[in-house]
Parts: C-alpha cells; sequence; structure tokens
C-alpha cells in the first residue's frame, strides 16, 4: 500500500518554516526597485479555473512545496517532503525539470532531478555535508537507544523555498531551510517536523550539472546540532527563504515572517558576503525605500503565505503580484506593489482553493514562465493536503 505524506498542521508549519519560501524568474530592469509611488489598482478578474493536479513521476506518490523558474527552454521546479512508493522511500528535497511550458492543459513534470533525467525515482536535491552525515550515522536508530543518546533517530532534513534563475551566471539559485526531526520527544530534535536550525542558499551550476550549498562569510559561524555551520546564512529564527527575485544586480528575498515579511537584498555577484546584505527599513518623507545594514533595524513588508509566497512582476497590469494562501485559510489570496519593496496594496482574494472536503491547503505560487498575454494570464499552484497533491490555477485578469 502507498505510504501518504506526513501530513503538516499548518500551525506548527508556521511556526518551524516561517513563511517557506517562493521562487521566480525575475531580469526587470526597467522598474525602480524602490518605487517611492503608492501601490498600483487592485485588478479585476476575468476568470478563474481548476486544471486538476500536476503530472508527475509514477514513483511520486505525494510532495509538497512545489516552486518553480524558467530557465532557458525549460521550468525548474523543487519539492520539499517527498514520499516515494514502490518500495516506499522519504527524502526531504526533490526536484524536476520540464520541457512542458504549456499549461492551459495541465503540466506534466516526471523527471527525477532539476536537470531533466528520467530516471527509475526522485533524486535528492540539497546535498548534506561531511558534518551532517556524520551526524545521521551517528544518531541512526539502529545504532543507539533513547536512553544513551538524546538525539537517537534524529536526521538531519533540508527543505527547498524560493528558486530564483540567474542564467548570466549559468545557474539557479535555490533558498533552503535547515532542521533536524525524528529525534526522541522534548529532544532538541523531536518530532516528524522537527525543530529549525537555520537557512540557506544553495546553487544549481546548469553547466557542471552539480548542486552545491554556498558558504556564508561572516564575523561569527552559526552553530547547528552537528557543529559549526559556515553554510548557515541566518538564523532560523529570522531566516530568509520565503521568496526572492532577482532585479538588476540585486537578489531581494523576503523572510522572517510572522504574518507579515521582512525583506532583504545582497549584490547577485556576491551572496556569500553576510556583511553586503542590506533590510528594507520603512520610507522616508518622500516615500522612497530607505535600506539598513542591521537586521534589527528592518520592518515588515508584504502579506506571509502559509510555506512561502511567490513575489512576479506582470507587465499586463504594470505591477509586481504578491501570491500566496494565508495560514489556515484555502483562500487563494494576492497582493499588487509598485516595487519589490511595494508600496502593496490590501491583501484580495483570488479563489477559494478545492481541499478535497478535509484539511487547509498551503503552498500557493505562481510560475511566471507560464505566463500569457503580458502576465495577464497566469497559471497558480497550491498543495491539497487530503490528496498530497499540487494543484493548477489558471487565473485571467481583465483587460
Amino acid at each position: 500500500m502507498p505510504h501518504p505524506v506526513p501530513r503538516r498542521m499548518l500551525a506548527v508549519l508556521a511556526a518551524l518554516v516561517a513563511g517557506f519560501l517562493v521562487g521566480t524568474v525575475v531580469m526587470w530592469r526597467t522598474l525602480n526597485p524602490d518605487n517611492d509611488g503608492g501601490p498600483p489598482p487592485i485588478p479585476a478578474l476575468a476568470s478563474v479555473k481548476e486544471l486538476g493536479p500536476l503530472r508527475q513521476h509514477p514513483r511520486v506518490n505525494g510532495r509538497d512545496n512545489g516552486q518553480s523558474a524558467g530557465y532557458g527552454d525549460r521550468s525548474i521546479w523543487v519539492f520539499g517532503d517527498t514520499v516515494v512508493r514502490e518500495p516506499w522511500k522519504f527524502i526531504s528535497s526533490t526536484g524536476a525539470a520540464t520541457t512542458d511550458l504549456r499549461a492551459s492543459d495541465g503540466i506534466t513534470i516526471t523527471a527525477t532531478d532539476v536537470f531533466g533525467k528520467e530516471g527509475a525515482e526522485p533524486v535528492d536535491l540539497l546535498p548534506l555535508t561531511a558534518s551532517e552525515k556524520a551526524f545521521d550515522a551517528k544518531h541512526a536508530k539502529e545504532r543507539c537507544t533513547p536512553k544513551a543518546d538524546k538525539n537517537c533517530g534524529a536526521q538531519i532534513g533540508l527543505w527547498p523555498g524560493a528558486i530564483v534563475a540567474d542564467p548570466e551566471r549559468h545557474r539557479l539559485l535555490v533558498l533552503y531551510h535547515k532542521l533536524c526531526r525524528q529525534g526522541p520527544p522534548d529532544s532538541q530534535c523531536s518530532g516528524p517536523l522537527g525543530h529549525g536550525l537555520g537557512t540557506g542558499i544553495a546553487e544549481v551550476n546548469m553547466d557542471t550539472r552539480r548542486v552545491t550549498r554556498l558558504t556564508a562569510r561572516d564575523e561569527s559561524v552559526l552553530q547547528s546540532v552537528d557543529g559549526p555551520d559556515p553554510t548557515l546564512f541566518f538564523p532560523h529564527a529570522t531566516g530568509y527563504t520565503a521568496a526572492a527575485v532577482l532585479v538588476d544586480e540585486h537578489l531581494y528575498v523576503y523572510g522572517d515572517c510572522d504574518n507579515r515579511c521582512h525583506l532583504a537584498r545582497a549584490p547577485i555577484e556576491d551572496l556569500a558576503d553576510r556583511s553586503g546584505w542590506e533590510f528594507y527599513a520603512g520610507r522616508d518623507d518622500s516615500g522612497a525605500a530607505e535600506w539598513t545594514s542591521d537586521q534589527d533595524d528592518a520592518v515588515t513588508n508584504l502579506s506571509a503565505g502559509s510555506a512561502g509566497n511567490s513575489i512576479i512582476h506582470v507587465p499586463a497590469l504594470d505591477a509586481w503580484l504578491n501570491v500566496f494562501l494565508p495560514r489556515l485559510s484555502n483562500t487563494l489570496t494576492a497582493q499588487v506593489g509598485a516595487s519589490p519593496a511595494g508600496p502593496w496594496s490590501r491583501p484580495f482574494a483570488v479563489t477559494e482553493t478545492d481541499n478535497a472536503g478535509a484539511g487547509t491547503n498551503y503552498a500557493a505560487f505562481a510560475h511566471p514562465e507560464y505566463a500569457e498575454d503580458d502576465g495577464r494570464i497566469q497559471y497558480l499552484s497550491y498543495y491539497q493536503q487530503a490528496t498530497y497533491q499540487q494543484r493548477l490555477v489558471r487565473v485571467v485578469f481583465d483587460d
């Protein structure tokens, strides 16, 4: 019998992941990313239509997240917890690529990795470090007892968040969340969802077909359960993985979310230098965005989604669009903004997602590589807990 994907309680997920990320592909060089005007008008909707679930690899029993970015002639997708069937296998991060770029009749995505390989089953996307592998081996259930080992059975997990294409450097960037889980009750790694450890950035090199995790250059190295971890850019409590866009020579990353998210940016040429990161600090008297190097001075920027957001530019609306599912809600929601830093409109409902009669959906994302008519037609997805599937929605804005 196929094993179902573990159900994620949204309240726990929200506390653990804190706005788990979305990816977009934006190379928009004609807009002021710090726009000092007001938000655009909220657009009218012409139609909304459910298109059904993604068509995935036959071994996939279910997987969540499901963010994507266009790269060349294909769409690259990343997923979180993945359950493979016949035989059963559990993977915390997987990816896939497809050349099916027409979404009007649904999307077929059966590759087993982000480079488009058609293998027997999905493979791990994000590699573990030597220290993480040693931690997993040390605390393997067959080698320990909870009485003697407070982390007996604990394992390191890596959840992909936002994915961003950077074709100039022949790569994609995947922001991810590191956690430990499956440890004994009341331990620092207890439970199937476990505990967050921090966030980092992985590079998918499309020339070498290798995935590597960037090493942050900082005055201090963040600590993890497996020891000092230089791949962590931010601690769990203020992690940045919720959404990301590339505008001119800066990567804009949304995170440190509660009901709203903060915004950071860094030069795309040297993301690893933590001293080069800046944080949105509000607007001055003229309405222009202000930035600070002190994360403690950051202020919130836009509404947060359950398991992340999508921030995309829509030429037909002459606006940026924030797509998300609010926590503990099945209402697919959006905002429009004048720039990646806003100002943003009030949230508005797009449609009620189908929960198949049980549970609360989450992980709603936009997939701009599939957009039509200058973005007037958008294809959005969400994760349906009851069926363990990503479902596709076609949204048409008024002319």
